[in-house]
Formats: structure tokens, C-alpha cells, sequence
């Protein structure tokens, strides 16, 4: 028997993931904008294995909930887990792709044990809301080159800033698959954290809005010399880089916001670890790709200054700058990369 929310559930040997529950109660915060906007909330938990996500959006977030798994196990387990919480409710045994292209769902949520890849097309079809979660991390931030083509047809070689690249890569592919069904994407709210992405994502039908949102498509230019980078939409392309080396195209990705800055805004959790992470989020600005201190002052042969005073440095100088939602020894800006170094040796030398 576990306990997670306001929720029971009884496991079977049916999967179960505890390290995830950061990640579901940053959810219930979701759904709960969600559902005070939309007021009712068809959601379909297309991958539910013990059900608990379904289960807590319901008794948390007031979502009409239906359950679904491939595995019968994992059925009857959904079925003990709903009667343990007063819950009456749907509960499919089907292949979730051909029940989201059977049935039409306000919400869908897709959180598999490993790729969503498989899953994104079907799931693209009909909601107005899209969760989508990701565990192959290795495929979508570089480390496994091959993978990231296989799966998401993405080019990715690993970075410092990788954990943004595969958020990036996986809200592009969302994109690349929704467009087809002249559905454009509003991010919510993205973010990564330890082993895992996860993508909240509004809909809206129109052939124009589209078009327009391919200008938040493209790719990236990395230079692994001076770790200058280049963000172009599609169409565009660059060669070297300004101190002459050859750039790494990395692409195609998401070059948009990863939050929608009036629903973070809504977003509130009685997790203290959660409303901590939410207000970070809400801080950071929308330049795409961050900067990792550590790695620069590494390139610099110098150690890391305050990343406070580096943010605060950059901010006198008119630039914006944040920390990131990535890691806690990341920042964002629109500054240069030479700007940054020169901001970060000027604070070495000063008097400590």
C-alpha cells in the first residue's frame, strides 16, 4: 500500500516509480489551472500502470479521469486502486494509440516507461491539452546520437547545456507531429529534471497559427571552441563561427518559450519543493539555451565567482539575465559569450 497525495493505491507488481513524485505533484498544479480555466476536463491516462496519476488528478484536481493499459495486471490493479479511492471511472485494456484515435479526450497524458516517441502522433490527433514525459533522456540531449535520429529524428551531440537541448528537442518533435493536423503548440510549462523531461502543452487548431509558430522551429549552431551558440529558424544556416571554427548544426528543435509566463503565473502547490521550482521558473527569462558557470570558468582557467554577482553583473551592463529552472550553476542571457567571460574575469579581479 503507498500514499501519495490525496491518494491509496496498491502496487501488485505493477510499475511504480517513487522517484516520479516530484513530477506528479508539479501535475496537480498543472491540472488544476487547467481544469479553474476549462471547468471540465475529459483526461485520458493513457499509460496509467497503477493508475496514481489518474487517481490524484481526479481527487486533486477534479478532472473526469479515464484509465488505460495494454497490461491486464495493470487493469485490475487500476480497478482495486479506483474502488479503494470512491472512484468510478473508465478503465480501457487497449493499445493506446489506436484508443486515442477511437476516442476523443479534452486532456491526454502520456508518461511510458522509457520513449513517449511511439505514442506522440496518435496523441496529437484530437486533445486541446497534451502531458507528455520522457525517460530516454540519452536519446534526446546528444548522448546517444543514433537514438535521438531513430526516435525523434533529431541531431544531437552532448553539450553543457543538454538538459535544455532534449526539452527543446522533445516539444520540437510534439510540434513536427501536431503541425500536421494544423494544431499549433503553446507550452504551458516544460522543464527536466534528474532522469526525466516533462511537457505540458495547449493546442490551437488554425493553418496560420502554424505557420506563424515555425518561426519558433529551427536549429542550433554550437561552437565547442569559444561555446558561442546561434539559435536560426528553418530555411536558415550559418557555417563558422566568429573565432573560426566549425559549427555543429543540432536539430530541428523548439526555439519558443518553455512557459507560458500568465499560466505559471495561476500555478500553486502545497509541496514546498514544488512552489519553489515553479517560482524559478516564473524568474527566467525566455532567451533559449543557458550558460553553465562552471563549464565557462573551466574554458577561462579560473574559478567560478557568486552566480548571483554574475547575473547581477550582466543586469548593469542592460543585459537580461536569470537562473534557470536546468541546474542550480546555470544562468540564461541574451549577453555574448565574450561578454560573459569579460564579466566574469572583471569580478576575479576585484577585492574580495
Amino acid at each position: 500500500m503507498i500514499s501519495e497525495g490525496k491518494a491509496k493505491a496498491t502496487v501488485n507488481g505493477v510499475f511504480y516509480n517513487p522517484r516520479m513524485k516530484f513530477c506528479r505533484d508539479f501535475d496537480i498544479a498543472v491540472f488544476r489551472a487547467i481544469h479553474e480555466k476549462e471547468r471540465m476536463v475529459r483526461y485520458l491516462d493513457a499509460l496509467s500502470a497503477s493508475g496514481i496519476r489518474g487517481i490524484r488528478a481526479c481527487l486533486e484536481a477534479g478532472y473526469d479521469v479515464s484509465f488505460n493499459d495494454i497490461d491486464e495486471r495493470a487493469v485490475e490493479t487500476i480497478k482495486r486502486n479506483l474502488e479503494l479511492n470512491g472512484i468510478e471511472a473508465e478503465v480501457y485494456n487497449k493499445d493506446a494509440n489506436i484508443l486515442m484515435r477511437e476516442k476523443r479526450f479534452f486532456h491526454i497524458d502520456i508518461d511510458p516507461f522509457g520513449s513517449p516517441a511511439e505514442f506522440i502522433d496518435s496523441a496529437c490527433i484530437y486533445p486541446k491539452y497534451l502531458s507528455v514525459t520522457a525517460t530516454d533522456t540519452s536519446a534526446l540531449c546528444g548522448s546517444s546520437t543514433a537514438s535521438g535520429l531513430r526516435k525523434y529524428g533529431v541531431f544531437a551531440v552532448k553539450t553543457e547545456y543538454y538538459p535544455e537541448v532534449g526539452l527543446r528537442a522533445l516539444i520540437g518533435r510534439i510540434f513536427n507531429e501536431s503541425a500536421k493536423y494544423d494544431k499549433a503548440v503553446r507550452v504551458l510549462v516544460a522543464f527536466a529534471k534528474e532522469h526525466f523531461y516533462r511537457v505540458h502543452i495547449e493546442f490551437r487548431r488554425s493553418p496560420n497559427a502554424v505557420k506563424r509558430t515555425f518561426s519558433k522551429y529551427g536549429y542550433l549552431f554550437h561552437c565547442p571552441k569559444c561555446l558561442r551558440r546561434y539559435h536560426v529558424r528553418i530555411g536558415e544556416g550559418m557555417d563558422k563561427c566568429e573565432c573560426g571554427e566549425k559549427m555543429i548544426m543540432i536539430g530541428p528543435l523548439w526555439l519558443g518559450e518553455l512557459h507560458d509566463q500568465n499560466f505559471v503565473e495561476k500555478l500553486e502547490s502545497d509541496e514546498k519543493e514544488v512552489s519553489r521550482y515553479i517560482n524559478l521558473i516564473r524568474g527566467e527569462i525566455q532567451t533559449p539555451f543557458f550558460y553553465d558557470l562552471h563549464h565557462i570558468t573551466k574554458k577561462l582557467n579560473t574559478s567560478p565567482p557568486k552566480l548571483d554577482s554574475v547575473i547581477e553583473a550582466l543586469r548593469e551592463l542592460g543585459y537580461s539575465a536569470s537562473r534557470t529552472r536546468f541546474s542550480g550553476t546555470s544562468f540564461k542571457t541574451d549577453a555574448d559569450i565574450s561578454e560573459i567571460g569579460r564579466v566574469i574575469m572583471d569580478l576575479k579581479s576585484q577585492p574580495s
